[in-house]
């Protein structure tokens, strides 16, 4: 049903979401079955009707955690075994996006993820998202400058 790089395609999308990897593994595991017992009507719908399933299931989360929230507990760190100078670059660089990551709200996340790393138009998000292409043209704009202003600059992509 899935190959290799759809599932990584759809894991990407959850992480973009969520902003937690054990989280986007339960967002693709739940969409997976989903579509096992209730496949689409079109084979070639299969991407994106996952993907409704997966922005559903984490809407559905976010108000179940506002209702009831929980205390969670972070993960241990997994020590990596490189050079240290390398390993700074990285922990910077993995802070400052989770300081911006963090400004973004969950369909910023969302419209931001399938333009800069899916590479879809804004036709194809528009239309994905039952947006008009205007909306998506316009958060797009308000997205890259709010991102500049906090000194990361998206490169101008020409995908229209």
């Amino acid at each position: 049903m899935f190959n290799a790089e759809q599932l990584q395609q759809l894991f990407r999308y959850g992480c973009a979401l969520t902003r937690d990897e054990s989280q986007a593994h339960d967002l693709l595991q739940d969409a997976v079955e989903s579509c096992l017992r209730q496949p689409p009507t079109s084979p070639s719908a299969l991407m994106s009707y996952t993907r409704t399933i997966i922005r559903n299931r984490f809407i559905d989360n976010t108000r179940h955690q506002q209702r009831f929230p929980q205390d969670t507990l972070d993960d241990e760190q997994i020590a990596i075994d490189m050079d240290v100078r390398m390993l700074e670059d990285i922990i910077i660089e993995q802070a400052e996006l989770d300081n911006l990551w963090v400004l973004l709200d969950p369909l910023e996340r969302e419209i931001l993820f399938l333009w800069a790393v899916e590479e879809y138009s804004t036709t194809e998000i528009a239309s994905q998202m039952g947006m008009p292409r205007g909306t998506i043209l316009s958060r797009i704009y308000r997205l890259r400058k709010r991102l500049q202003e906090h000194g990361k600059d998206l490169s101008t992509g020409s995908r229209q």
